[in-house]
């Protein structure tokens, strides 16, 4: 594309030449020539001149996983594949991890020249700034050389996508699953194991080979062994994906970026002690794996999912298999999923509901006080997660044990 420079360029060369047309002064005409001359060699000059350019971005990810909150080493190479340099390149480098704040946000770059063969690398290091799937947008190279004549540009297209898991915190205590491991151990159920915890009398269907002997030969009556239930019951997590009306913001503090990260900070503390862990979501909008759900898969599913959804939590509590511990992870505090959860609590479910406050986040919102008064009047284990940034009082301690969150 032409500039302004050459319009300029080109009015004077017709003028020179109208004069020499006019007073046949030779210097004239050799001086429109030179410059006619001067703006097609430009032109030829820059013709290909970006095509010459390939390149390509790496990421320095250590073990492959990206965390919101990591520290990401970005690498970009520029490779000159022709006979001839290139020069003055103008680009930017558009960065989807960094906070759209961030100085690594765009980053521009101005390149002398590349000669033949030769690559030129420009690294930088980017702090994460939020979950999901990012794509880094084509690079834009702009060049003006040699004159400032013409103006070239290219996109040149570096397939780049970044899966960020969302941050996952240690949590010291989880009244949900400390309480009910308790449980179990001092009060050992019948089920299908290896351990004798007692005898029962014989029935019908009893394998003959679980008859207690010596109960027979002191009472006279068929007696059957009763084994101890050494099954680990699962942790299913409940998270609403319903399209709520949030307040707008461009922030990364929303009550359902941390209820993404209460959902999988929960999962964490789960699966460090062996629980198997299950997904409880809308299936329309975000199809979760079936059945027990493996880590890395539960942090893919967690990276991707957005409040989007078309069902509403009542509604998927109460198509949801029966699960003996239930983490429900509300963003929202939506009133209608009150006697959903009541009645997970009467079925006998071992629940946890964490409820976001969206009153105290940045944007606002509603007040989830009501609900949580509710629900702990309905013998429900309720948290109420607040807004703030403060290490001695942040979303970790709120989730902790009651006698944990008053230490705090």
């Amino acid at each position: 594309m032409p500039t302004k420079r050459t319009l300029w360029l080109t009015t004077a060369a017709l003028l020179l030449y109208f004069f020499a047309n006019q007073t046949q002064v030779g210097w004239l005409y050799i001086m429109s020539a030179l410059l006619l001359g001067t703006l097609i060699a430009a032109w030829l000059f820059g013709l290909r001149a970006l095509r010459r350019l390939t390149g390509i971005r790496t990421l320095d990810a250590g073990d492959g996983e990206v965390y919101e909150g990591d520290s990401l080493g970005v690498e970009l190479t520029l490779n000159n594949v022709g006979k001839a340099g290139v020069y003055q390149i103008r680009t930017a480098e558009a960065c989807p991890l960094a906070a759209p704040d961030s100085p690594q946000r765009e980053m521009k770059v101005f390149l002398p020249e590349i000669t033949p063969g030769d690559s030129v690398k420009f690294s930088y290091t980017v702090d994460v700034d939020r979950r999901g799937l990012h794509t880094f947008p084509p690079l834009l190279l702009r060049t003006r050389a040699p004159f400032g004549l013409f103006r070239r540009q290219r996109k040149l297209d570096m397939p780049t996508r970044v899966l960020v898991y969302p941050e996952v915190r240690p949590l010291r205590h989880l009244s949900l699953l400390d309480y009910t491991r308790a449980q179990q151990s001092a009060r050992p159920k019948s089920g299908l194991g290896s351990e004798v915890i007692g005898v029962r009398p014989f029935r019908s269907g009893d394998s003959p080979r679980h008859i207690h002997w010596r109960s027979l030969a002191r009472t006279g009556q068929l007696m059957s062994k009763e084994f101890a239930d050494e099954a680990q019951p699962g942790l299913a997590l409940a998270l609403d994906l319903f399209a709520h009306p949030y307040a707008a913001t461009d922030s990364k503090h929303t009550p359902f970026e941390w209820a993404v990260k209460v959902a999988v900070s929960v999962a964490d503390y789960a699966r460090l002690r062996n629980y198997p862990l299950y997904i409880i979501a809308d299936d329309e909008t975000y199809p979760a794996p079936g059945g027990a759900v493996a880590w890395h898969a539960l942090l893919q599913y967690l990276a991707r999912v957005q409040p989007v959804g078309k069902q509403r939590f009542n509604a998927v509590l109460e198509r949801a298999a029966v699960y003996s511990l239930v983490a429900a992870v509300l963003p929202y505090p939506d009133d209608d999923a009150r006697a959903a959860l009541i009645a997970l609590r009467y079925r006998g479910c071992s629940l946890l509901a964490v409820l976001m406050n969206p009153q105290s986040f940045p944007a606002g919102g509603l007040s989830a006080q009501p609900l949580v008064e509710a629900l702990s009047a309905a013998q429900i284990d309720t948290r109420l997660i607040q807004f703030n940034t403060e290490t001695s009082h942040d979303w970790t301690t709120q989730l902790s044990a009651p006698e944990e969150a008053l230490k705090a």
